[in-house]
Parts: C-alpha cells; sequence; structure tokens
C-alpha cells in the first residue's frame, strides 16, 4: 500500500508555504515547521538578521551545529557504553573461568 502525497501548508515566519508530503509524514512536517519557525523568530528577535534570507541562514547554522553537537556526543556516550560493555564481558569470562577450574577442581578428586 503506498502511502498518498498530500498537499498541505506551513507558515514560516507569516508566510505560507505549499508543501507536499507523504500523508503519514504530515505531523511530522508540521512539527518540523513549527520548531524552524520559532528558531527563525528567536534569530529575527535577537537582532542579528534583518532580511528573511539571513534569517534563515543564521537559524540553519545554529541548527547545523547544534546537530552536529549532538551527533559527536552520542559517538562519545556510545564509545563510552562499547567499553563499559567490554569491561563487563571481560569480567564474566574471568568469573566464568574460575568457576569452571573450581568445578574441574572438585570434578577430578
Amino acid at each position: 500500500m503506498t502511502d498518498k502525497i498530500i498537499t498541505t501548508t506551513i507558515d514560516i515566519l507569516g508566510k505560507l508555504y505549499p508543501i507536499r508530503c507523504p500523508e503519514s509524514e504530515l505531523k511530522s512536517l508540521q512539527q518540523a515547521a513549527a520548531f524552524l519557525n520559532q528558531k527563525m523568530l528567536e534569530v529575527k528577535e535577537s537582532g542579528k538578521a534583518i532580511n528573511v534570507e539571513r534569517i534563515a541562514i543564521i537559524t540553519a547554522l545554529n541548527i547545523a551545529y547544534q546537530f552536529l553537537q549532538s551527533d559527536q556526543q552520542k559517538t562519545s556516550l556510545m564509545s563510552k557504553i562499547n567499553q563499559r560493555i567490554t569491561l563487563l564481558q571481560d569480567k564474566l569470562d574471568t568469573t566464568i573461568n574460575k568457576a569452571m577450574q573450581t568445578e574441574l577442581i572438585y570434578t577430578a578428586e
């Protein structure tokens, strides 16, 4: 079953944009548009940019920077998790080997 393509309208800084998207993605598109609009309003209200093009570029740079920071944090966290898993696996292997050696000693007697 294919997803129906619909046309919706999003509002960015008071300007309406018709957008086509799969019907199943409408809610996500609306959330993304609301997020983008809020971030662009923040840039506009900060006075750092006056025209819409500059507001859009600064907003895009801010979002890209935040995304890259989150991605780096995720990578660092995954590395720490993998190190911890390796440490736990080593401890389990050591404990299992000791238990097996003890079992061999008792069964040999």
